[in-house]
């Protein structure tokens, strides 16, 4: 569960920075300089820290063999993007942006990032899986890796998919602000199922 609730708290801090970027328009003010704002950041950045930590520390010593890469892996992957935030913040004061408004194809670069690096955490584990040949992964395909079990464990993709057709017709911004936390909570998924009983092996 601490997975989980770490990567939530991660969507909504970058889903808030999407909102004050876009509540002044596109004036040439800069992006969040508030130094409460940082400060709550940044002492949440480290509780986030904390539970991809100790969620997968005691599992990655036990374990062993291919399940005990692909956890390593999967910690690697969880701690670097609760980390963003603050990859964000390092990058915009090296460019400047705190004082100079950012445009709009950087957010869009940001958001294909994003994209780019949920698909990694989604597909390479798995294809660490099935080039394992171990006794414990036979007869499985990358399909049966990515299926869920559930219709409702990709809700958070729909409703992403869903707001994305949205703001293309009508050409709103909502799918911009609302990307990050859903794509958090996408990811928080297997985090949950386990945290509950129901998911063996922690790929997600």
């Amino acid at each position: 569960m601490m997975g989980g609730t770490a990567l939530i708290l991660v969507g909504a801090i970058l889903t808030s920075m999407l909102q004050v970027y876009f509540a002044d328009g596109y004036s040439e003010q800069g992006i969040v300089r508030s130094r409460w704002w940082w400060e709550i950041v940044l002492n949440i950045q480290i509780l986030a820290v904390a539970f991809i930590w100790f969620c997968y520390v005691d599992r990655v010593a036990d374990a062993t063999g291919v399940k005990k890469r692909v956890m390593r892996l999967q910690m690697y992957f969880g701690l670097a993007v609760v980390l963003v935030p603050i990859w964000m913040a390092l990058m915009s004061a090296y460019l400047n942006w705190f004082v100079v408004r950012p445009p709009i194809e950087i957010v869009d670069l940001f958001m294909c990032g994003l994209l780019g690096v949920w698909g990694l955490i989604a597909l390479l584990p798995r294809l660490l899986i099935l080039n394992s040949k171990s006794s414990q992964y036979q007869g499985v395909t990358m399909l049966s890796l990515l299926k869920p079990k559930a219709w409702y464990l990709l809700l958070p993709l729909y409703v992403l998919i869903v707001i994305w057709i949205i703001g293309a017709i009508n050409g709103s911004i909502t799918h911009y602000q609302y990307t990050p936390l859903l794509l958090y909570m996408q990811a928080a998924v297997p985090y949950f199922e386990r945290g509950l009983g129901r998911r063996t092996v922690l790929v997600g």
